[in-house]
Formats: structure tokens, C-alpha cells, sequence
């Protein structure tokens, strides 16, 4: 992904923002794949947001995912960094193993998706140009890692990821039931997320593919 990917995702932003980011709007100006993949990642990008945003583990972490709060914090940073960053992936992929189970062949665009919703994600946290790279490389490596267990149909799997979410907090609790009481509480978090998927947004993206598709072999 190169550096016009984001600057396109910016001005993408800004396009859409004041039409209140319209579903219908957005996939109606969509006319090529990148634009359709783009419009599909952000929608992505919010669902895994909502994930961390809908949950009650923030309170016990007394953390917010918020670019603001950098400048009040010093020896603690880097931990807030690192959790954002890795609480985002593992969330982003827990979506994305509900849309692929859902539609296994938008599994093609795996990769794609990725790369987009880190530059929605970064335009969202108002994040600068070298910390988009670093980001995109920090969650390129995480999905690398994670990938065969998102792509995975096993039913389990979906556990694997809750679990290795819980840890991405690094809340650091060592009661045994503790720790399950709140993956629990994360995992009805996540379904109550999953209970509002936005089907609508994948339909309207499987209609502008088809029909980006149809006018390939045409042409």
C-alpha cells in the first residue's frame, strides 16, 4: 500500500463526512474497486470500532481509544500504543471472520480490506504520515500472524480470537475466574455488535462489484 492510499482515504473523509457517511451516497459515487473495497473497509472499520467502544473492560483499563490522550500521558504511552493498536487489530479481525463466514468469497480481498481499514483507522485517529506506516506494519505483521485463524471455519476459532482480544489489553489479572468472568463479558460484547452486522453494506457492496464485473467482461 503506498502513501496515496491514505491521502485518498482523507480526502475519501472528507467527501462523505458531511452527507453523514450515507450508505447508499457512498456506494452510488463508488466506481471502481478500490472505491468499493475503500466504502466497504470503513463500514469494517466502525463495526470493529464499536467493539472496543460498546465494552465494559475500557473501565477497568481506564483507557480510551483516543489519539487526544497522548499528550497526557509519559511512561505509560507505549502501553496505550501498543493496546490501541493490537485491541484494534484482533477486533477488526473478529469482524472480519463474521463477513467471511457470512460471504467466503469476499475472502479474496482479505489483504485489501486490511490495508484500507488501517488507513480509515488512521484517518479516524488523526494520526500523522510516519505513524500510519508504522501502524500499517505493526497490524500487516499481526494479521500475517492471525490470518489462518480468521479464515478458519472451525467453530473454535472464534474463541481463539476472543481470547487473544481479552489479551491485547494487557489488563494483567491473575484470578483464573476473574479473567473468565471478563472474556464473558467481552464475548456478549462482541455478539451484541455482531447482532447489528452491517449486512446492508455488503449487500451494496456485492451489487456495485457485480455490476463493476459485468461491465469488465463487457467492455
Amino acid at each position: 500500500m503506498s502513501i496515496d492510499d491514505f491521502k485518498k482515504t482523507k480526502l475519501w473523509h472528507k467527501e462523505f463526512k458531511t452527507a453523514g457517511y450515507d450508505t447508499k451516497l457512498i456506494f452510488k459515487r463508488a466506481k471502481t474497486k478500490f472505491e468499493i473495497l475503500s466504502s466497504l473497509s470503513f463500514f469494517l472499520t466502525i463495526m470493529a470500532s464499536e467493539i472496543l467502544l460498546n465494552q465494559p473492560i475500557k473501565k477497568k483499563i481506564n483507557m480510551i481509544h483516543n489519539n487526544f490522550l497522548y499528550k497526557f500521558i509519559s511512561k505509560d504511552s507505549e502501553k496505550v500504543d501498543r493496546v490501541e493498536t493490537n485491541s484494534f487489530s484482533l477486533s477488526l479481525f473478529m469482524v472480519l471472520q463474521k463477513l467471511f463466514k457470512e460471504e467466503d468469497t469476499l475472502e479474496e480481498y482479505a489483504d485489501e480490506i486490511i490495508n484500507l481499514s488501517i488507513c480509515h483507522w488512521s484517518k479516524i485517529q488523526q494520526i500523522n504520515e510516519k505513524q500510519y506506516f508504522k501502524k500499517k506494519d505493526e497490524i500487516i505483521n499481526l494479521w500475517k500472524k492471525n490470518k489462518s485463524i480468521v479464515l478458519s471455519k472451525i467453530d473454535s476459532s472464534k474463541i481463539d480470537l476472543i481470547i487473544l482480544l481479552y489479551k491485547s489489553f494487557e489488563v494483567g489479572v491473575g484470578n483464573k475466574e476473574i479473567i473468565k468472568k471478563n472474556i464473558a463479558v467481552l464475548g456478549f460484547s462482541i455478539s451484541k455488535v455482531f447482532k447489528e452486522f452491517r449486512y446492508d453494506v455488503v449487500n451494496e457492496f456485492k451489487k456495485k462489484e457485480k455490476k463493476l464485473k459485468k461491465c469488465k467482461i463487457t467492455n
